[in-house]
């Protein structure tokens, strides 16, 4: 492993910036703002006199007065819903803190029905084309973090089959890793594969952003085509505990537990979560893919039939202890988190290849540190910094030639008489290739560290610098003697510096923002290969090194009182991750080493409406457009031949994406929510003529395999005291649909060509939260039509399925 520290030395430097600016003979008065429940206030009005001094708290609930005159003030703070807060400080020279607590008012929160900007409106008012989803409902649902995403305009998910299997994210047209997953702004790669989104439950989430397109400089990283960033419930000072467990079709469990210890004397902190998932995915599939072969005539039957080699078990937990709330730290940290996956495998890159014995195993161990402190050396200077180590193993055993059908049966030899005197067998040896019992150790390092610097209440600097370093080494005892023994290691090394500056006009209503980003990675592998028993050992050596930069602008203006309209542009690269560039062979992937960045233009033009209330009633209109000018694009081929096990990444010359989503919500009395949305997200294939110079039949075609138009709506009803006085309860309904998309080029074929059928999917859900609100039952309904439902290459998802879920408030 390359000698790291360079990367926070960078970011130490990058926070040098001048702390000299105040005088020893003024002061700086700065603090928070909370609520009775510890959490922070946005959107506070604090003002001091005299002076007539004025701010708003930002997403954090912190505020700042800078260069103040020694001397007494009064300073008050005032939010809709609370209680106007006042209270005399003195000031002296240096800097102090101040904490205040506003209470609610029961009479203004039932009289009052415009209310103070809630820290999911903050984030989308700041330019990005983004959405913020809160949890607070759905966590007590069964319903998966990425059945939510699904719903969300925008963005469209993509997944092999059930619990467990690959998954694909669409934002606007961009997919794969185009699209970057993080946990707290930490990139989920450091977490290992067995910890994603499908692994975390809702329970444990406090809110998810979704920014489509542009990323913010803070997301230190390489996404293109936008970020997904989890931020997981903070509970650092105060005690809690949380258990929650579901059951329901295909024999599936869903169990998670989350707690936490805080000692306000000490700061010393605890807290920590697990979860374990598992699931037989036995659920019935058919079509044209799904049958049974004669052994004897080859005559196809085609059947319905259960999945019957599709087990899945994940599980896993995230352990931290430190000290937290300090005036030397907010926050430092010391985990570790461990990860599982067991899991079989049902076929190849279609069904059309039926797997019977072929598993894969994983398990990863990480150790990580993490700090934050808004006041560092100075009030105006914030700093977060993130380490971690992982180390993962995977296994893959496939060893058993035998030929299955989807009757689940191998497939037997007959005699004269139909006595059985054998099984057919794969002339490879192995349902997917030759036969591997193949460990790899995958390590992988994460370094980031992140720098605010207020210039004024105005103007703020951020600086961001990320480096991983990741290594495979592979092993196969079934693999020639000549090679088994020599060096098989391949290294992959990215950095990402990000700097930016924000500006927002004294009375709030324009905000700007640019950045820059510069990208650098290097790939190195050794490799050697022996095509056959006589054949000679071959080395390949791949050194190669990518340099790049990129750079957007962001802006938001209130046009009038609850109309806004924002913008934002940008150059970027996306970088190839180890998986597209190494292959994985638990997932049939085969290596491409020669895999360049991917880079796109991106532009999103929105507007905002609401929230408007009128009397009970209130609503709000979201719209954005968007256009995407993609080169080099990153997708896994697609073989001519369906019945090929494997596949690889490739680079698929240009695509240009244009399209909208739009959002509208409506709620009566806070007892009834209405949500729908609908998306286009048209992606045209846009390279006229190969390298060659010869014209492609599917120039100016719509992407292919890739969904363009897409609705969602969602109804919600909630009832007090149904059953039992202080009770709530709620029912809701959610329909999805997606138009039919042609499974290869539109262009190509005559009649008959494949389509992913038009799909319209029902799910239902019912809560019931008992009084005290410390035990919560819920029922859910998916796909209650029993639709048969498709995402990639016609790979089926599962049909009707219920769940029951129970959580429970310990503390």
């Amino acid at each position: 492993m390359p000698f790291t520290l360079p990367s926070f030395v960078i970011a130490l430097l990058l926070l040098q910036v001048p702390l000299f600016g105040q005088s020893e003979t003024t002061g700086r008065l700065s603090g928070g703002v909370f609520d009775a429940d510890n959490e922070p206030l946005t959107g506070v009005v604090v003002s001091l006199n005299p002076g007539n001094h004025q701010t708003l708290t930002d997403l954090s609930g912190t505020f700042s007065f800078p260069e103040l005159t020694p001397g007494s003030y009064v300073v008050q703070a005032y939010l809709l819903g609370h209680k106007p807060l006042r209270k005399a400080v003195a000031v002296a020279a240096g800097a102090q803190d101040l904490r205040l607590v506003l209470e609610a008012d029961a009479m203004l929160l039932e009289e009052i029905s415009v209310v103070g900007q809630s820290v999911t409106t903050a984030l989308e008012t700041e330019g990005f084309a983004m959405r913020a989803l809160e949890l607070e409902e759905e966590e007590n649902s069964s319903v998966q973090v990425t059945d939510l995403l699904d719903r969300t305009s925008g963005i469209r998910i993509q997944q092999n089959g059930g619990m467990g299997s690959r998954i694909n994210y669409n934002i606007n047209g961009l997919s794969g890793n185009a699209i970057r997953i993080f946990i707290d702004g930490i990139p989920m790669e450091s977490y290992g594969p067995s910890f994603s989104l499908q692994s975390l439950p809702a329970s444990m989430i406090e809110r998810i952003e979704v920014y489509k397109g542009v990323v913010p400089v803070e997301l230190a990283g390489d996404a293109l085509g936008g970020a997904i960033n989890v931020v997981l419930k903070k509970t650092l000072e105060r005690n809690a505990l949380r258990a929650s467990y579901s059951y329901g079709s295909f024999n599936t469990h869903q169990s998670a537990v989350s707690g936490n210890f805080y000692d306000p004397k000490s700061g010393f902190t605890v807290n920590g979560s697990a979860f374990y998932n598992a699931s037989d995915n036995d659920y019935e599939v058919w079509g044209n893919q799904v049958y049974t072969t004669d052994p004897t005539t080859g005559d196809i039957t085609y059947v319905r039939a259960r999945r019957f080699h599709d087990r899945y078990r994940s599980g896993g937990f995230n352990a931290r202890a430190g000290i937290t709330n300090r005036s030397w730290a907010d926050e430092l940290l010391v985990g570790g988190v461990y990860s599982s996956l067991d899991q079989q495998i049902q076929h190849g890159a279609t069904m059309e290849s039926v797997y019977g014995s072929r598993k894969a195993y994983q398990q990863t161990q990480l150790v990580n540190l993490s700090y934050k402190d808004n006041s560092f050396l100075s009030d105006k200077l914030s700093l977060s910094a993130f380490s971690s180590y992982s180390n993962l193993d995977r296994r893959i055993v496939d060893t058993a030639a035998y030929i299955y059908d989807w009757d689940g049966q191998r497939k037997e030899k007959l005699d004269a008489n139909d006595n059985v005197i054998g099984y057919y067998e794969y002339i490879s040896g192995a349902e997917a290739g030759t036969p591997t019992l193949q460990t790899s150790n995958e390590r992988v390092y994460v370094g980031r560290a992140t720098a605010g610097y207020r210039i004024s209440e105005r103007h703020d600097l951020t600086a961001n610098v990320l480096h991983t370093y990741f290594t495979r080494d592979s092993e196969d005892p079934l693999r020639h003697v000549d090679i088994r023994d020599l060096e098989d290691t391949r290294f992959s090394s990215r950095s990402i510096v990000g700097l930016g500056y924000a500006y927002r006009s004294t009375d709030n209503r324009l905000k700007l923002s640019a950045f820059y980003k510069y990208f650098n990675q290097g790939v190195r592998i050794v490799e050697y290969r022996k095509e056959s028993a006589t054949a000679e050992v071959e080395l390949n050596r791949v050194n190669r090194s990518v340099r790049a930069d990129g750079f957007g602008v962001t802006a938001a203006y209130e046009v009038f009182p609850n109309v806004l309209v924002q913008t934002s542009a940008e150059r970027s690269f996306r970088l190839p991750v180890p998986q597209e560039l190494f292959g994985n062979l638990a997932e049939n992937l085969e290596p491409n080493y020669g895999l360049q960045p991917e880079r796109s233009k991106n532009l999103n033009l929105g507007v905002t409406l609401g929230t408007y209330r009128f009397g009970n009633h209130e609503t709000r209109f979201q719209v954005n457009a968007f256009i995407r000018d993609t080169e080099d694009k990153i997708k896994r081929n697609v073989r001519e031949d369906d019945t090929d096990e494997t596949t690889e990444f490739i680079n698929d010359d240009s695509y240009i994406s244009k399209g909208f989503d739009a959002d509208l919500f409506y709620s009566f009395a806070g007892k009834l929510d209405i949500t729908s949305s609908v998306s286009v997200f048209n992606s045209l294939f846009n390279t006229p003529f190969d390298e060659d110079g010869l014209a492609y039949d599917w120039y100016r075609d719509r992407e292919r395999n890739a969904p363009f138009f897409t609705a969602n709506g969602n109804v919600r009803y909630r009832k007090q005291d149904l059953i039992q006085k202080g009770s709530r309860a709620s029912v809701s309904a959610n329909v999805g649909y997606v138009h039919w998309f042609y499974r290869d080029w539109e262009s190509l074929g005559g009649r008959g060509k494949d389509i992913i059928p038009t799909q319209l999917v029902c799910d239902v859900g019912l809560l019931y939260t008992f009084p005290g609100e410390r035990i919560t039952l819920a029922l859910d309904g998916r796909n209650i039509f029993d639709r048969q439902v498709f995402d990639n290459y016609a790979l089926q998802k599962p049909g009707r399925a219920f769940y029951a879920k129970i959580n429970f408030t310990i503390l």
